[in-house]
């Protein structure tokens, strides 16, 4: 590695960067905050909305199971945001791509979009988790606040505290995956681990793409499998 140009919470640019990269090192700090705040905005009404208006009463008589009901809604929200995502994240670096000759480039912002989506899938699993498990809108409002502040803090003090750790967040994951497809720039934790006491068989372990990705999928799954456990108890009023 050749000397660090500048540092961010999770990744590291190295010197003789392209401004793709550096484009992409702005924006995991900038996508890192708004798309969590988004996504936790889009998601919170899923199903609480419906439960404070009567609609799911409504679907609750129709010959479908609750977990039909559950799953319908989810997906949707989910795939509707990562569509959003993947578009917008995808137009913000239009115009990189246009002005750059290398054919190279606009391959890896169509892979950063790819990653862009699934980050987003994880972050629209929580919200969507909140609103089946809080009985009112205004609930799921205030538990997608907290759950936001939560995760953002929560990355700051996981890694002040226990910076190992930070493998396990979703921050992390989605960062390791776009540091992934520049050469120059490489995930914070891996410098730090580096330079301590860890082997590395260890780095190899927690700073990969495919744990990043699979770390973004337990974060998809397990909030949804999470939500459905309580909405399968729901009570439809008549």
């Amino acid at each position: 590695m050749t000397g660090s140009s500048e540092v961010a919470t999770f990744v590291t640019l190295e010197e003789g960067h392209t401004v793709s990269a550096a484009y992409w090192f702005l924006g995991i700090d900038i996508y890192v905050v708004f798309l969590p705040l988004l996504a936790f905005l889009f998601g919170y009404g899923t199903i609480a909305t419906e439960r404070d208006e009567g609609t799911l009463s409504i679907l609750g008589s129709l010959p479908v199971t609750r977990f039909d009901i559950y799953i319908g809604k989810a997906l949707a929200r989910v795939l509707v945001f990562m569509g959003v995502s993947f578009v917008g994240v995808l137009a913000g670096s239009f115009g990189l791509v246009i002005t750059t000759s290398v054919a190279a480039v606009s391959f890896s912002h169509l892979l950063g979009a790819v990653w862009s989506a699934l980050f987003s899938a994880a972050l629209v699993s929580i919200a969507v988790t909140l609103s089946a498990l809080l009985s009112s809108r205004l609930h799921a409002l205030s538990g997608a606040i907290a759950g936001y502040f939560g995760l953002v803090f929560g990355a700051v003090w996981t890694l002040g505290i226990a910076p190992i750790a930070i493998v396990g967040h979703p921050f992390h994951g989605y960062s390791v995956l776009i540091a992934g497809v520049f050469d120059t720039m490489y995930p914070s934790l891996e410098i730090t681990l580096s330079s301590g006491s860890q082997s590395a068989e260890t780095l190899l372990w927690v700073v990969t793409a495919p744990v990043a990705v699979l770390v973004l999928f337990v974060w998809v799954c397990c909030p949804l499998a999470v939500g459905y456990l309580g909405f399968r108890n729901e009570v439809f009023l008549s």
